[in-house]
């Protein structure tokens, strides 16, 4: 072989490096491309996480809103059974209240009966000085 090339080698060699450059210059672009559907990706993906944590954050508000809702609900309702069987309660111990008086004061009455001594009946009171209503 020979060190001279001649005019077709020079142009192969040419057409060569020129084909390198291109192929070059596609990688580059396609590296640019790439970076670039990597980018709108990333801000994709990104606009999504921040769309579903706002969803989630949504949804927990709601979910407590809820939960507080049916508590308030549960206690309302408890709340009125509690009033009612206290009323209930309350006109028991009124309907009682009335018999347990009435008992009370029989008894005590019956009581004062038994402890006080019978007594003669009572007639017309004795004058000083008179045998009347005195046993000779």
């Amino acid at each position: 072989m020979t060190d001279k090339h001649g005019p077709a080698e020079d142009n192969l060699l040419q057409l060569i490096a020129s084909r390198e450059k291109e192929l070059e210059a596609k990688v580059a672009q396609a590296k640019s491309d790439a970076r670039r559907v990597v980018d709108d990706a990333q801000r994709q993906t990104d606009a999504v996480r921040e769309r579903v944590r706002r969803e989630v954050a949504d949804l927990e508000t709601a979910a407590q809103a809820a939960v507080a809702q049916e508590a308030q609900t549960l206690a309302s309702r408890r709340l009125t059974a509690a009033e009612t069987e206290a009323q209930r309660v309350r006109a028991r111990a009124s309907e009682r209240m009335r018999e347990a008086v009435t008992l009370v004061v029989r008894r005590v009455l019956e009581g004062l009966e038994e402890q006080t001594p019978a007594r003669e009946p009572v007639g017309k009171p004795a004058r000083a000085g008179s045998d009347e209503g005195h046993a000779p």
